[in-house]
């Protein structure tokens, strides 16, 4: 089996990796970036193109108060591109401390999570979800995690029902030499034993400065163009199914009582869609009290108690899911 560290050392240094044509620079390159997670969820679906824009940044701040308190999540990362059609093509990449636990998420989204009445994959707007609880075999960080995810892209594979451990366990090292060798910036391997299923995802750094005015099709593009880490896998004949690559909309961390823990990331936003005040929904930890955003904060928001006139939709960081 494989050990991680639990401690991260970092070196003041700058590092040129080549990804393609492009050079990436980083600095603070943790010594031993293993991540110590031992379960993964992953979820793929597209928004309706007539989803409003507008919704999108307070839906999924309202959901993350929710979601990101289940146990031993660590954190996700939140995927979009728009689709040929104009539809947002979306959904999750989690890291969890124990397989169980990812499994137990899975389980809990499918039939539990009720919100407003309605069954998380009821809603209209989400259009063919595909999902999985996963194994994860490695997980590695080349940089760090917060300034460095910005585009990430998903190989997918159906594989055959024998055990496929002991080979992903052997090619681990080889495909993390890759990443490195690539300019990554982060890599998982996932398997799940019981569907027959193995995933690469992938992390890459902004090839340039955000410009808040125009979505950056530049970092999508390299990193899509770019040779599939997943070739190292081309020796098996394995039916490859889903590739896809999308902008990291926003990050998630664990939730915290009253919404008062780290705030989400919103590294596109703008010019994507993200939360705002004004958005319906008061986010403690972006900031949000009723002193600067009263259209959207409660005057005792904020104080762990869900008081009259505060509910799920105005004040979720108080009146949790029963």
């Amino acid at each position: 089996m494989k050990t991680k560290s639990k401690t991260a050392k970092t070196t003041i240094s700058v590092i040129l990796f080549a990804f393609g044509s492009t050079l990436l620079v980083y600095s603070a390159l943790p010594d031993d970036g293993d991540i110590d997670a031992q379960g993964a969820f992953t979820c793929d679906f597209a928004l309706s193109s007539d989803f409003p824009p507008s919704q999108v940044g307070p839906v999924i701040e309202r959901d993350r108060m929710y979601m990101s308190e289940r146990p031993g999540m660590l954190f996700k990362q939140l995927p979009v591109r728009i689709g040929e059609t104009g539809n947002l093509l979306s959904g999750g990449r989690y890291l969890f401390d124990t397989e169980a636990h990812a499994r137990e998420y899975q389980r809990w989204v499918n039939e539990d999570f009720v919100l407003d009445g309605t069954h998380f994959f009821d809603r209209p707007y989400f259009l063919d979800p595909e999902c999985h609880s996963w194994s994860v075999i490695g997980a590695h960080d080349f940089a760090p995690r917060r300034a460095s995810q910005f585009v990430l892209r998903t190989e997918r594979w159906i594989v055959p029902a024998a055990d496929q451990s002991h080979l992903l366990l052997d090619r681990w090292s080889a495909i993390r030499a890759a990443a490195e060798g690539h300019g990554l910036t982060s890599v998982w391997l996932l398997y799940n034993k019981q569907e027959h299923v193995v995933s690469l995802v992938y992390f890459a750094d902004r090839l340039g400065p955000p410009d808040p005015h125009v979505p950056d099709f530049a970092s999508l593009a390299a990193l899509e163009n770019a040779p599939p880490l997943g070739q190292l896998f081309d020796d098996q004949n394995w039916n490859k199914y889903f590739d896809r690559t999308h902008w990291v909309l926003t990050v998630w961390f664990p939730f915290a009582p009253r919404d008062f823990g780290e705030a989400a990331l919103w590294p596109y936003s703008p010019p994507l869609p993200g939360p705002y005040c004004g958005d319906g929904v008061c986010e403690a930890s972006r900031g949000e009290r009723y002193a600067n955003c009263p259209g959207d904060c409660p005057a005792q928001c904020g104080d762990g108690v869900c008081q009259a006139g505060e509910n799920t939709q105005n004040c979720p960081g108080d009146c949790r899911l029963e």
